[in-house]
């Protein structure tokens, strides 16, 4: 998979991507879980959903909540920020490790 959780990702697809230029300059948000089994990422303060939550002892009056909701991992790019966007994923073999980086830049990401 082409994305770790912690990397700063921008959404390339759906109702959350950037709508205008200084939108596109920028990340969407950091990547909180990744999903491998599904295929899918849970990016900060996207595709947010209401969460009903049911009446419990912690929570007498029930209530709901917004939160974040999962979209495909093929709709978010990595974000590059020496070249200022999102870029694809090329990997290379460093010391024996896979390690992934940025062609235009030759920006290695993992650490």
């Amino acid at each position: 998979m082409h994305v770790k959780a912690g990397d700063e990702v921008q959404i390339i697809k759906g109702k959350d991507r950037p709508q205008t230029d200084a939108e596109r300059g920028k990340p969407s948000g950091k990547i909180l879980r990744v999903d491998r089994d599904r295929q899918r990422v849970i990016v900060e303060g996207k595709n947010m959903v209401w969460k009903h939550l049911r009446k419990s002892e912690t929570q007498p009056q029930g209530g709901r909540v917004q939160r974040e909701a999962a979209i495909p991992v093929a709709n978010v790019m990595v974000w590059n920020s020496k070249a200022g966007k999102a870029e694809r994923v090329h990997y290379k073999r460093e010391n024996g490790k896979r390690v992934r980086y940025f062609k235009s830049t030759n920006t290695v990401i993992d650490d």
